[in-house]
């Protein structure tokens, strides 16, 4: 498998899932509690540890956000935001599909105000060249649209001709489709006659108090902030070099709901802080948030192996629990698990990698954003060394050794392999 091949199969689970001396230490935003917070307590641990993780893995740069009870307690900045600039807080990061969660979100939240139902078929509002003649179009819903459910492939460019055709019954059968989720806001955009990220704006970014953060349009205000894309070779890439949809993209390109999200780690942050109080959602539209409509946990390529069969392997042959369920939602990844159930959505492409996490019980979660093309092997480790998911690094950790034959060892924290805490209860 060619590595175009393998990135474009990766990033539908990974959504599904520089110069060293740039580093910028990680920095504590809040704490009153007796006891520091943990991620307060392990950053001089990244300080130390991320820096060889972009070295290693030829990726430029990253952002990392920490969230304990809802809240922005820590971030840290390593590496760089472009040839010879550092990273830092005002470093705006392409996301790839982690756009996904805020159309989501949008959607969500439009339902909750009444001005669209996620059960009504896009078909009154939206014509699609190739498939709106098929009479199987008019069983497309916004709720099938995002729980990739449409029966549609991924892109359009994976058709001949591209020109897209169903490949199964909308509602038979998991088909992951950005094309799905772009049709699903393009769909509510039609029918409200406002543009998608104006919505985005009035009832998302807006309640949340976001400022940073662009579907897929590149800003005046970005200038000398964009991250710039590096390669699996650990080669820079210029944007309008690089063959990709923001190529070219400025103010008044078409926005993406599907990927490109463009933002900074305080920004997502101040979004997933209002994920987690339901700020624009109802309570019944908060519930369906986290109710899993279309199950991994048998698939065949994604589901989870509960064992690591190769003692000395990444978790040295020690027992690491599986979700008991696990599958999409509305827009997120949920993993359910005996005492806590996990959302999260990724984003991986061919310079960019991002990861958002949470736990719907604690509010504790993370924000990770890569520059590089190598970028799902540095989150996965961040991942593991912030110890808030142990059981999904681990199990990020085996899809890395699937896809890639990389071998992430478990990170040890605090003298302490972490292996030890994904032992279970």
């Amino acid at each position: 498998m060619n590595r175009k091949a393998i990135v474009d199969l990766v990033a539908v689970v990974f959504a599904a899932a520089g110069s060293l001396a740039c580093s910028s230490p990680g920095t504590p935003r809040a704490s009153g509690a007796e006891e520091a917070p943990v991620a307060e307590r392990r950053f001089p641990q990244l300080d130390r540890e991320v820096p060889q993780l972009l070295a290693t893995h030829k990726a430029a740069g990253v952002g990392i956000g920490v969230l304990e009870g809802g809240e922005l307690v820590w971030t840290g900045y390593y590496g760089e935001q472009g040839p010879g600039v550092p990273a830092s807080a005002d470093t705006v990061f392409n996301t790839a599909s982690v756009a996904k969660s805020v159309t989501a979100e949008v959607m969500m939240a439009l339902a909750s105000e009444g001005l669209l139902s996620l059960d009504e078929p896009i078909s009154a509002h939206l014509e699609h060249p190739s498939l709106s003649g098929d009479p199987r179009y008019a069983l497309l819903t916004p709720r099938l649209l995002r729980s990739h459910r449409a029966g549609l492939r991924n892109w359009p460019y994976e058709y001949p001709n591209q020109r897209p055709t169903f490949i199964a019954r909308p509602g038979n059968a998991f088909s992951y489709s950005g094309m799905g989720i772009e049709m699903a806001a393009q769909f509510a955009e039609n029918k409200l006659g406002e543009d998608f990220e104006a919505l985005a704006k009035k009832y998302v970014f807006g309640p949340a108090g976001i400022q940073d953060m662009s579907l897929g349009r590149r800003r005046a205000w970005m200038q000398g902030r964009l991250a710039t894309p590096m390669n699996a070779e650990g080669e820079y890439v210029e944007i309008d070099d690089g063959g990709g949809r923001l190529a070219g993209v400025g103010e008044d390109g078409p926005w993406s709901g599907a990927d490109d999200l463009l933002t900074t780690v305080e920004a997502y942050a101040q979004f997933l802080a209002g994920v987690l109080d339901d700020r624009w959602v109802s309570e019944a539209m908060a519930a369906e948030r986290r109710t899993i409509l279309t199950s991994l946990r048998d698939n065949d390529i994604w589901g989870c192996p509960a064992v690591d069969a190769e003692p000395g392997g990444s978790d040295n042959g020690v027992e690491v629990p599986c979700a008991s369920h696990f599958g999409h939602s509305l827009g997120w990844m949920v993993y359910r698990f005996p005492d806590k159930t996990v959302v999260k959505h990724g984003g991986n492409d061919f310079g960019e990698n991002a990861l958002a996490i949470y736990s719907v019980e604690t509010g504790d979660g993370a924000i990770i954003l890569v520059n590089g093309g190598n970028g799902i092997f540095v989150s996965t480790q961040i991942l593991g060394l912030l110890g808030q998911q142990p059981e999904i690094a681990a199990y990020y950790r085996r899809l890395v050794r699937k896809f890639y034959g990389v071998e992430l060892a478990a990170p040890t924290i605090d003298g302490t392999a972490s292996s030890r805490s994904e032992s279970g209860p």
